[in-house]
């Protein structure tokens, strides 16, 4: 009896041990996060949205739980690639993790359109919910699907009963945003009416915003847009440069599905024109810029300022430069309102950039008389400024004067080679026996009778 339960006790003692032992390496934890490549967010938003922290046991693997978080980081839609190395840290008491992200870019401002949170609430709820929030997001739909569903609990914290979505809208020349709306789609503008007008009657307002505002899904921010693109310019035109637009209102529209918009206007005073002048690197030439504008008599310094004139007035400047062989030509205008005086001085800012010239001319479809022909009555030489419009100008001509029986359709193709600033064109000609275009009989000192396209003109003598 005694040596057996000596055996027991010697069994036990060797087995126990064994059986509590563990492997040290399987408890070591993380001790050291850092993150490399981030340019906006932060290494303590990275390390939460990777669900790490500090002390998490990592195993006797830890490739395995790291490569979890990083498949969660890229999970986010806020990362272009995520990669990742490990060591022991110095002591040998667990791990150094090193996340090398590179970001989605660009990011874009949030914000929130018929929801029933302000914009302000719904940026405090989102900077608690995810960590890497900062006021902006990036354009990826995982990123937006991820903002969207933060914003839904908030939207179920206020028993609102909606859901909401997001997506990337334009708002302006090169300018977007984040917009979060109902994920059921916005109201559209259904009747839109105005108070405050004296000068322009609503019936030409309501025509010069219908077109692009009726059935529109309608945001406060896309319908300013709309009122400062297309109700402005008819102020402006009249002298009024201070018109502006007051609080919008909307209301269910009770005679379609979507939403009556009701906008107050002050139109403010009317102005008068100042001095008209040139600016930027072609005033030395005003005289002649303000010649080539050909801004009628009735806009004048002392008359109400017309800003369809002054807009008017700038295309014909860039056409003129255009002509000049400045094919690159930009024109910009500036304008400084005295309210006390309630003049507006305008000003012109030419951009012509570099004179191109004629190089070489091609013409395609025409047999060789018609081709010489064509060459003999092109009246652009090389080497001189090309003149953007003379191409489609030319074969107009060519209709006209009827150079060739059944002759179809015909276009100009420039090359332009901006490294030279040199313009190559290339003329085309197509043959239609259905054309009913008349040819004109050539005068003796034409010589013989050009070849029409892919061939004779029919029914002319070769």
């Amino acid at each position: 009896m005694a040596r057996l339960c000596i055996g027991l006790f010697w069994l036990l003692t060797l087995a126990g041990p064994q059986a509590g032992a563990q492997d040290p390496a399987a408890a070591l934890p993380l001790e050291v996060i850092t993150v490399e490549g981030n340019r906006f967010l932060t290494p303590a938003g990275v390390a939460l949205a990777a669900g790490l922290k500090t002390g998490t046991p990592l195993g006797t693997k830890p490739s395995g739980i790291l490569d979890a978080a990083r498949d969660r980081l890229l999970a986010t839609g806020y990362f272009e690639t995520v990669a990742y190395r490990f060591k022991p840290s110095g002591p040998g008491t667990g791990y150094e993790v090193v996340f090398e992200v590179s970001e989605m870019q660009p990011l874009y401002t949030l914000k929130i359109e018929a929801l029933p949170v302000t914009q302000a609430e719904a940026a405090d709820w989102l900077a608690k919910e995810d960590p890497l929030f900062s006021g902006r997001v990036p354009g990826t739909q995982l990123a937006l699907d991820r903002t969207a569903a933060a914003l839904d609990r908030l939207l179920a914290k206020k028993q609102s009963g909606l859901k909401s979505a997001g997506k990337i809208i334009l708002i302006g020349p090169q300018k977007y945003e984040a917009q979060f709306a109902p994920a059921e789609g916005l109201p559209n503008v259904a009747v839109v009416t105005f108070e405050g007008n004296k000068a322009v009657r609503d019936t030409e307002l309501q025509n010069s915003i219908a077109g692009v505002a009726f059935g529109l899904p309608y945001t406060e921010t896309n319908f300013r847009l709309l009122l400062d693109s297309q109700l402005k310019p008819v102020y402006e035109k009249r002298g009024y440069m201070r018109v502006a637009f007051g609080k919008l209102t909307t209301a269910p529209s009770a005679q379609v599905k979507g939403v009556d918009v009701h906008v107050p206007i002050a139109e403010g005073p009317v102005f008068k024109l100042g001095s008209v002048t040139v600016r930027g690197e072609m005033e030395d030439q005003e005289k002649h810029i303000l010649k080539v504008a050909r801004l009628p008599e009735s806009i004048k310094p002392g008359t109400t300022v017309d800003f369809d004139e002054i807009r008017a007035a700038v295309v014909r400047i860039k056409d003129s430069l255009r002509h000049e062989g400045r094919l690159d030509a930009e024109v910009t205008t500036g304008q400084d309102i005295n309210d006390e005086k309630r003049t507006v001085d305008v000003w012109f800012i030419p951009q012509p950039g570099p004179q191109y010239l004629f190089g070489k001319l091609e013409v395609k479809g025409l047999g060789l008389d018609g081709e010489a022909a064509m060459r003999k009555a092109w009246g652009l030489p090389k080497g001189e400024p090309y003149a953007g419009e003379y191409p489609d100008f030319f074969l107009r001509r060519v209709k006209e004067e009827g150079y060739f029986d059944n002759l179809g359709e015909t276009r100009a193709e420039p090359e332009i080679h901006a490294d030279s600033h040199t313009v190559d064109v290339t003329l085309y000609f197509r043959h239609d026996p259905n054309a009913t275009n008349k040819k004109r009989r050539p005068g003796p000192e034409e010589g013989p009778v050009p070849q029409g396209p892919q061939g004779p003109i029919p029914g002319q003598p070769e």
